[in-house]
């Protein structure tokens, strides 16, 4: 429970500093998704699936009342996303920087694509500037893509917690394997 609830902290955190990004950063297209590589993340780390789909609901509902989007969507679209992910992870046996960037970068064209089809239901039409959607998705997808390792490795040193000293540090004394043990 300790760990799910370092997950949900780590999320929250992610989603603070995404929004202080987009609060005081002139230029949104390139600026990375950190919340969606959270929730990417949370698809990789060591929790039970419903622990996991319940934290991608509360990212993304939290997100959604941040953001402005329609409530609903990026909670869902983050449970499709966690799962896909945990799905590819455990299917294909994938680890390392380039799973990492490569699942980021797909996942914001899921979501680009998601929030398009949205619109289009929503609208009626097509939007109109195509182009502009595609190559802002692909500076954010170039964005999330590298910072997605960083996001990774603070999520992995987040999530650990706190060890025992004991257990973390050989012991001084004689014991099976150390020196000053006796051996006659």
């Amino acid at each position: 429970m300790e760990r799910v609830l370092r997950l949900l902290t780590f999320g929250i955190v992610a989603l603070f500093a995404q929004s202080t990004l987009l609060a005081f950063c002139p230029v949104r297209d390139p600026l990375p998704e950190l919340v969606l590589v959270v929730v990417l993340f949370v698809a990789t780390a060591d929790v039970p699936v419903p622990w996991g789909v319940a934290l991608a609901l509360a990212i993304g509902y939290l997100f959604d009342l941040l953001s402005g989007t329609p409530v609903g969507l990026h909670s869902l679209l983050f449970e499709i996303l966690y799962l896909a992910g945990r799905w590819i992870q455990r299917r294909f046996f994938l680890a390392g920087v380039l799973f990492e960037v490569t699942l980021a970068a797909g996942a914001v064209w899921l979501a680009a694509a998601a929030v398009v089809a949205l619109r289009l239901l929503a609208q009626g039409h097509p939007p109109a500037n195509l182009g502009s959607i595609a190559l802002s998705t692909l500076l954010r997808s170039i964005g999330t893509g590298i910072v997605a390792p960083a996001v990774f490795w603070l999520g992995n040193r987040w999530a650990v917690g706190r060890k025992p000293t004991l257990a973390s540090r050989p012991s001084a004394r004689g014991g099976i394997g150390s020196e000053g043990g006796a051996a006659a």
